[in-house]
């Protein structure tokens, strides 16, 4: 079993905060999507007997694509890959691009899952974010979804915007556990190199939130939400009724999975490979037979570094047995004296025979990562 990510690199416009590869020009849309469909073929051809529990739709912003580009790309996914019959299906939505007619066209292809993009529920928070919909939009692209006969929703908030007190914050929460949504993606905004929102904050323009004010948005998003019974099964993801994220739920458990489209990345256990991160790149060199990736194989340090960071993202934690038999002793004696400092202080616990960072201390993990890292 693996997953499929098809990156859609297109934009109706560029948000401050977002350093993902995109671009607003749409015009090379028809021709992007003729060039992914012969990457998809060449991916199939190499990987035949990969089959797919989960196929994910993500961006830029893939509710921007045609019917016909939507019928080319997963034409080109039945007619490469075997997917598995219950297989979980996602595609990143905007609220504005979500009208009745686009619903129906997505239930043509067996899309099962939507994320909606809605950032925030406050006008003021989505002019700074720079975002395309509007609060009512927000709001109402999640009920439209529902309406519309899709049961397993999932919408993306951002905390810690400059300006937002935890009065909003609460607000955006307690909006969206009344609406029909299974899952919540909560991301504490960061300033990315290279962004406006960067630009601004060494112009003085815009100030980070303090330390203080982040735990205490943390406290507040774990709270509300743990209230409303949605399980916090990853740093930033809340899940109903078990409707985690397979697809994510691949990255973090360490198991194989595919990229298509510029930037997207692939990892087959020991190897992981990415795409240029260039429309115009990748376009040509695909029209021209060249190669679109680069390649590195992961020494063991680098793999169990990468085991880490994923596996101590989630409340299942680090498993002491798989250490040692994959990494060997030596690296295994190294985590549990490094664990050991943070499980006497609490930061770290016991879970199910593994161990996790505390959910409390999930916002120290990078501190707690870089201690049990290797030199």
């Amino acid at each position: 079993m693996g997953g499929l990510y098809i990156h859609i690199p297109f934009c109706s416009q560029a948000c401050r905060y977002c350093d993902f590869f995109f671009t607003v020009s749409l015009n090379k849309m028809d021709e992007y999507v003729e060039c992914l469909v012969r990457e998809l073929k060449m991916l199939g051809d190499f990987h035949r007997e990969n089959i797919l529990d989960t196929v994910y739709l993500g961006g830029g912003t893939p509710s921007l694509l045609s019917g016909r580009n939507l019928e080319m790309i997963f034409g080109a996914v039945h007619a490469s890959f075997t997917i598995q019959k219950n297989a979980e299906i996602t595609m990143e939505c905007n609220p504005d691009d979500l009208k009745p007619a686009f619903f129906q066209k997505l239930k043509q292809f067996e899309i099962n899952r939507l994320s909606i993009g809605v950032q925030s529920f406050h006008e003021k928070d989505l002019e700074l974010l720079r975002r395309s919909h509007d609060d009512l939009q927000a709001e109402r692209s999640v009920k439209d979804a529902a309406d519309a006969g899709f049961s397993n929703i999932t919408i993306d908030l951002i905390y810690g915007i400059p300006g937002q007190t935890i009065q909003d914050w609460e607000a955006n929460l307690i909006k969206a556990v009344s609406l029909p949504i299974t899952h919540l993606s909560a991301y504490h905004l960061t300033f990315e190199p290279g962004t406006v929102f960067d630009h601004w904050r060494k112009k003085g323009r815009l100030v980070p939130v303090h330390e203080e004010e982040s735990i205490a948005l943390y406290r507040m998003l774990r709270e509300r939400m743990a209230a409303e019974n949605f399980d916090h099964y990853e740093i930033s993801n809340f899940a109903l009724n078990g409707k985690m994220s397979r697809h994510n739920l691949l990255y973090w458990s360490g198991l194989p999975y595919l990229g298509a489209g510029p930037s997207a990345h692939s990892f087959d256990g020991e190897r992981r490979s990415w795409n240029v991160s260039s429309l115009k790149g990748y376009i040509e060199r695909l029209k021209k037979n060249l190669q679109i990736s680069e390649q590195e194989e992961l020494s063991l340090h680098e793999r169990y570094h990468d085991y880490l960071i994923t596996s101590l993202r989630t409340k299942w934690g680090a498993d002491g047995q798989h250490i040692k038999q994959v990494f060997g002793s030596g690296i295994s004696s190294h985590f549990n004296t490094s664990a050991g400092r943070f499980l006497e202080n609490g930061s770290m616990w016991q879970v199910n025979g593994k161990i996790a960072v505390h959910p409390d201390h999930w916002l120290i993990t990078d501190h707690i990562l870089r201690e049990l890292f290797l030199d």
